[in-house]
């Protein structure tokens, strides 16, 4: 880009003015520096006041479009401006198409689409546009409620990328603004803006990765626009890996925050979280003071959720914290405090913190957590993971009471909201507070059945479901139940000799009074080998004798382990 602007000031120099403003307009090269664009007005202007030239109104054209603050700070005057400037461009030249095209662009943005019309046709017809096409589009079905979209037929070859990319951003509006176009024509439309990033891309590419000499698709920062946009399709689409390779690449060429933001959206979708955590730290980095409240807080509870799925608590509750501290300074009568986004993401917070406090042991401060957890149930009465969490709150309170209170609720909106695993928990939950708490077995017994029959398949809950059962003399279902924690024990960590001895032991026993006595003696050495017991060697002993005798009569009285 720099080449082409250093050309056209050369050529402005000599008066060619037609270089010039092919230079800058097509090649988009205009400065970015902003007294050096404002020499270039000034210079072009007190030119075109003594000897009018059409290139220069070409020139000065363009500057009023996308530059107006280098002559006013008024978009209007300046968009008006823009019109005169063409006309007199076209007076002197007809068949002039940036004139054309500016005149209509000045009319197009002062939403005077009527007055936009003839020139964006002349325009075309002079140079083929995608992206007029596409205004044009719109501006004959302003009237029209419900446009038929199936004759928005455009075509994204074009040897200018600029031309592709924003045929691109324009369909994605109509897309945006239009919410009830029909399934068929949305996805003809995706389509078509996809097929239009695509071409910009490639034209982009070749020019600045590939070296062709195009030097009018030299243009680094709108190549990672494309890419960002791109990227954005290719993640609604599942093709992640493609998405992290052209947000990478384009970053290559200019970094800004929503190409990082796709690129760790990309490397979390993909699953990637080693990645993602890297992108998502640099992101909060470099960007914290350029987004708006609802992306930091997505940013974080996006970070939680990594680092938990990595197994780093640690990383995890600064985050947590982080995110809770910030949510805790918004004031009082700010309306995040009740945006759903940010109400979602406190709630994560909130439960990601109470599950890493109970893995690791940790003892919150009662207090602040009954604070917390009762702000969100405010906002979010129905929720059953918050619900879970108080009830746990009031289980450490050993108010047991509340805690089942909340644990009811939580089964209910659970069952409502179809929340399966919520509904699971919360059942596992309260079978352990009857059983652990208040020694009442049959129902927990239920409690247990109840989460096991929902598809809960966690160790834990068909442990409590075989402790239970055997010490009712359910003895058919202590021998299922049984099975399915042995089933579960391989996924389930730091279970002790004990656990896994008591177990075998209960199955082996009620299998022993099901009068399966070689099954009953088998698993009651498997209970042996973990945990010496005499009540089991005893039991061992009679389930080898009635083994032996093939005894299938009568009723064998149970010895109780415990």
């Amino acid at each position: 880009m720099n080449t082409l602007h250093q050309e056209a000031i050369e050529a402005f120099r000599q008066k060619n003015y037609a270089v010039a403003a092919k230079n800058w307009i097509k090649g988009h090269a205009l400065p970015d520096d902003r007294e050096e664009l404002k020499e270039i007005y000034l210079w072009a202007n007190s030119l075109n006041e003594t000897s009018p030239d059409s290139d220069l109104c070409a020139i000065l054209g363009l500057i009023a479009l996308d530059h107006y603050e280098i002559f006013t700070s008024n978009r209007e005057k300046a968009l008006i401006q823009c019109v005169e400037w063409s006309k007199q461009g076209i007076s002197m030249s007809p068949n002039h198409p940036w004139c054309h095209r500016h005149a209509g662009s000045a009319f197009y943005w002062m939403d005077q689409w009527e007055e936009a019309v003839p020139y964006y046709e002349k325009a075309m017809s002079l140079v083929p546009s995608p992206t007029l096409q596409v205004r044009l589009f719109m501006i004959n079905n302003k009237e029209n409620v419900n446009p038929d979209f199936l004759l928005l037929d455009v075509n994204p070859e074009t040897s200018e990328a600029m031309e592709a990319y924003n045929a691109g951003v324009e369909i994605n509006r109509i897309l945006n603004q239009n919410p009830q176009i029909s399934e068929f024509e949305k996805e003809r439309l995706t389509q078509l803006k996809r097929d239009c990033y695509t071409v910009a891309y490639h034209l982009y590419h070749k020019t600045l990765v590939e070296r062709n000499g195009d030097s009018y698709n030299e243009d680094p920062h709108t190549f990672a626009m494309c890419c960002n946009n791109l990227a954005a399709e290719l993640i609604s689409q599942e093709k992640y890996d493609e998405a992290i390779a052209v947000t990478t690449e384009g970053m290559k060429f200019s970094y800004f925050m929503y190409i990082l933001q796709n690129r760790f959206n990309a490397y979390l979708e993909a699953g990637y979280l080693k990645e993602a955590v890297a992108d998502g730290e640099k992101f909060m980095e470099d960007f914290i003071n350029d987004m708006d409240s609802v992306t930091y807080f997505n940013s974080i509870d996006q970070l939680c959720y990594s680092y938990m799925e990595l197994k780093d608590d640690t990383s995890a509750m600064e985050w947590i914290n982080a995110g809770l501290e910030s949510y805790h300074e918004l004031d009082t009568t700010d309306p995040l405090l009740t945006h759903p986004e940010i109400v979602r993401c406190f709630t994560n917070f909130y439960i990601h913190k109470s599950k890493i406090e109970e893995q690791t042991g940790i003892q919150p401060d009662p207090a602040m957590a009954s604070k917390e957890a009762d702000r969100i149930l405010e906002e979010m009465p129905d929720n059953p993971s918050i619900l879970i969490s108080r009830s746990n709150i009031f289980l450490e309170e050993e108010n047991y009471a509340k805690a089942l209170e909340c644990l009811q609720y939580a089964i209910h909106f659970a069952s409502e909201q179809n929340k399966i695993r919520s509904g699971q928990v919360a059942l596992y939950n309260m079978g352990y507070i009857q059983v652990a708490k208040l020694r009442d077995e049959a129902t927990a017994f239920e409690s247990f059945e109840q989460s096991i029959a929902l598809g809960n398949e966690d160790f834990w809950c068909c442990y409590w479901a075989v402790h239970c059962g055997y010490h009712l003399q359910e003895n058919e279902k202590t021998v299922e139940y049984a099975l399915l924690a042995l089933q579960a024990l391989p996924q389930q960590d730091g279970v002790t000799a004990d656990i896994i001895a008591e177990i075998y032991e209960h199955l082996g026993t009620a299998q022993l009074d099901l009068a399966q006595y070689s099954e009953a003696a088998e698993n009651i050495k498997l209970s042996l080998q973990y945990n010496h017991s005499p009540i089991a060697e005893e039991n061992l002993k009679t389930a080898e004798t009635e083994n032996k005798r093939n005894y299938s009569g009568g009723f064998f009285k149970k010895i109780f382990g415990k």
